[in-house]
């Protein structure tokens, strides 16, 4: 897997058909095979607790800086890569080079955001101390783990850009949120990166679902607006 990316691990089998039948619950026939409309409406109206009625689950592969941000959205379980356990530079090759990461210039009005890319010949003089960084830093560690010292102890030293791997599982419903936000163009380009990918997966498995997102006015929803 590529750095800031996410496969799908699993979904609830015929999702859509599942939240329509639950979501018909009080009615004589809730396995009506028409269900397109319900969801729309359901959508339109904000009755979104039908949409806890499908989980769905996520591998995500990202770095350490970015993963914290993804554990903020307490609504999903979470299992990630432990550095008490193992060795993360030895267990993923997500990417032999995680140190070359995009440099950006910091955004004049935005404090915690960035705009265009850096010119070339800074990023590359960055990169160069980069790599030298990187390789003291990945040597000491060997060094600290050959000595006999806890990968617990020895971790405090990995840079924020050491990848890492981990489960995110949740509702249909929060996946639906979690996109809605993080997909929109404010949020850390390599966390929207993520979003993203599970939108355009969720387009793929939800189609019904996604379709009446993208015609959706709700403001929290913005974020699938990249697949219009």
């Amino acid at each position: 897997m590529e750095l800031h990316s996410a496969e799908l691990d699993w979904i609830t089998p015929e999702a859509e058909q599942t939240i329509a039948r639950h979501a018909r619950v009080s009615t004589k026939d809730p396995h009506r095979a028409e269900y397109a409309k319900l969801l729309g409406y359901c959508i339109e109206h904000g009755h979104w607790s039908v949409f806890e009625q499908a989980s769905a689950s996520f591998e995500i592969s990202t770095t350490r800086a970015i993963s914290p941000q993804i554990l903020r959205h307490r609504s999903f379980v979470y299992q990630e890569l432990s550095q008490r356990y193992c060795d993360p530079i030895e267990t993923l090759s997500v990417s032999d080079t995680p140190w070359k990461f995009e440099l950006r210039a910091q955004a004049e009005k935005n404090r915690q955001s960035s705009q265009n890319i850096l010119p070339l010949y800074m990023c590359e003089h960055f990169w160069e101390k980069l790599e030298d960084l990187d390789k003291q830093v990945k040597e000491l560690y060997s060094e600290m783990l050959s000595k006999g010292v806890a990968r617990e102890c020895a971790r405090n030293l990995l840079p924020l850009y050491t990848p890492t791997r981990l489960h995110m599982s949740g509702t249909i419903r929060s996946f639906i949120h979690y996109v809605g936000l993080r997909g929109q163009q404010d949020t850390q380009r390599e966390h929207r990166l993520i979003a993203r990918s599970i939108g355009c997966q969720l387009a793929n498995l939800l189609p019904t679902v996604v379709k009446a997102i993208k015609e959706s006015e709700e403001s929290s929803l913005k974020g699938w607006d990249f697949l219009r």
